[in-house]
Order: structure tokens, then C-alpha cells, then sequence
């Protein structure tokens, strides 16, 4: 009896370390054993610096940077080199993937006497370059994807599963392809508006909070935007209506502007913006929060 005990025993432990052996490596930590075998370095992202959009109008004005750890069972210090590929996933163009830029060791900091950092600055232009097209042919909700590539003596690494010290791998990122003018385009801007629940949102009181779309323009106006039910106040710049609704506002030539949306508390309130040309520029969905809206002037 005894003996059929232990049997069940380690036939049940066998089961249970074959199904633990089998899962994906990405959702168990990495062995630490393993990783000091295999040396497979990985970055670890720190910061991000500026916004990663490049500008279609201006691609030599659109610069950001990354802050990387590098890690590796030796350190780090066994890393030679990181390599930064981009590709291209657009509407209407299309181009192989490209070697960007490659950072030597000596480029490396260790500040703090921990692992080693590396700083990757991208430009818009280089980007472009790089691949070979032209910005003409971008449209805007484009993505450029980056793939960053570690070497060492063991090879060079871009695909792998770290959570050694309980980081986690930052080898790729995208980022889009946007159209921002120094102005905004003059004449007749429509908003369309949504409220799922029926009860509108006001100019100066939203859903939640905060008047629903405020446009405040250089030479100093501020346009409040709201779908508004019938107990909206005399005077407000807001449209009829409750469940859905248009606004239109004529926007001066030669000024600039910032459109921002206050929130969306109930998550009931959606809109659709069309510049002067009739083509969408920006659309907000139930239960956006609140923050700038970016416009997409690339058709304008």
C-alpha cells in the first residue's frame, strides 16, 4: 500500500513539472541559472524623452530619445554594441526593414556603478532616410516600428524573454505619423456629437466635470463646445438636441490652437471632428478621458 502511495506520488510530480516545463517562457520568470548559459542581454527601458510622433509637414522637427538599462547575467558589460532597426507599416507605402543607428560599448554610461545605459536618439528625418521614402507619400495613423538588437559573445538578441531581476524586455516600440501645422487650417470646423445615455453634455459643465470641448486659440478666444440637453442655461455656444448633435465654428486664418476634451465621467459622450476640407481630423470614443486632442491636419 505504501508503495502505491509513493508511486501515485511521483507520478503526479511528474505531471505537474512536465506541465510547468511546457508553458511559454514569456509568462514564467527567466531561470537565473538559465540566463547565465544562455547570456541573452536585454534592454530595459527607463525614460522616454519627447513625444515620439513624427511630424509628416516637418520630419526634421519631430526628435524624441529612450533611456535603456542594459542587463545581462555578466552585468551588462559583456554587451558590444545595440543596433536599432525600423520598418514601415503605412497606408500607401511600403519599404524593407532598415538599420537606423548602432551604438558601440563606448557609447555606454554606468554612472551609478550598476548596470550600463545607453541614450537612442531619433529624428524624423533619419528615420525617413533610412528607409528610403518619401514623407510625401505618408499618410497620417502611419507607424514607424523599431526592433532594437543587444549583442554579445553569444550572439545578437532581439526576441527574448526577460524577467531577470523583474524586468521586463523593451526590444520594440512604434510610434505615428502625425500632421501638426505652426497654424490651423481657416474656415468652418464641424464637431459631431454622441451621448448613449440621452442626457447631452454642457459646454461649461461636460459629463463629469469641465466644459465638454474647449478650443482656445492664440489671439485669445476660447470656444466651449457641448451637446446640450433642454435645461442648458440662455447664452451658451452649445447645440440642440440630447442624444446627438452638430457644431460649427469658424476658426480666423493664421492662428493656432488647442483642442481639448474634459472628460468623458459616465462613459457616454463620443465626437467626430472634421476640419474646413470635410476630412476627420480627430474622433473621440465613449469613455475617452480627459486630455488634448490631436488633430490629424494630414488631409487638410
Amino acid at each position: 500500500m505504501k508503495n502505491k502511495f509513493l508511486k501515485t506520488i511521483v507520478a503526479l510530480s511528474a505531471v505537474c513539472i512536465a506541465f510547468y516545463s511546457c508553458k511559454d517562457d514569456d509568462t514564467l520568470p527567466v531561470d537565473f541559472d538559465d540566463l547565465i548559459n544562455t547570456g541573452v542581454p536585454f534592454a530595459s527601458e527607463i525614460t522616454t524623452n519627447g513625444s515620439t510622433n513624427v511630424n509628416k509637414l516637418d520630419p526634421g522637427s519631430s526628435g524624441f530619445s529612450k533611456d535603456y538599462q542594459l542587463i545581462s547575467p555578466a552585468g551588462g558589460t559583456d554587451i558590444s554594441k545595440v543596433e536599432v532597426y525600423v520598418s514601415i507599416a503605412g497606408q500607401n507605402v511600403t519599404a524593407a526593414e532598415a538599420l537606423l543607428t548602432t551604438l558601440e560599448s563606448s557609447s555606454f554610461t554606468n554612472a551609478d556603478g550598476g548596470y550600463p545605459e545607453v541614450n537612442i536618439a531619433y529624428d524624423g528625418a533619419s528615420i525617413i532616410a533610412a528607409l528610403g521614402i518619401n514623407a510625401a507619400d505618408l499618410e497620417g495613423g502611419d507607424t514607424f516600428d523599431y526592433r532594437l538588437a543587444l549583442t554579445n559573445p553569444q550572439g545578437t538578441f532581439s526576441d527574448v524573454s526577460a524577467n531577470f531581476d523583474n524586468q521586463s524586455a523593451d526590444h520594440t516600440f512604434s510610434s505615428t505619423v502625425v500632421c501638426d501645422s505652426p497654424t490651423l487650417p481657416a474656415g468652418d470646423w464641424v464637431i459631431d456629437m454622441q451621448d448613449s445615455y440621452g442626457d447631452g453634455w454642457q459646454p461649461t459643465t461636460g459629463n463629469g466635470g469641465g466644459p465638454g470641448i474647449t478650443v482656445t486659440l492664440s489671439d485669445g478666444t476660447v470656444i466651449e463646445i457641448g451637446l446640450c440637453t433642454p435645461y442648458e442655461p440662455p447664452g451658451y455656444p452649445c447645440t440642440t438636441g440630447v442624444s446627438s448633435g452638430t457644431a460649427t465654428i469658424t476658426i480666423p486664418a493664421g492662428v493656432s490652437g488647442d483642442w481639448v476634451f474634459n472628460g468623458d465621467f459616465w462613459g457616454e459622450m463620443s465626437f467626430q471632428i472634421y476640419g474646413p476640407s470635410g476630412s476627420t481630423v480627430a474622433t473621440g470614443t465613449a469613455g475617452s478621458g480627459a486630455g488634448p486632442i490631436a488633430l490629424n491636419l494630414c488631409n487638410e
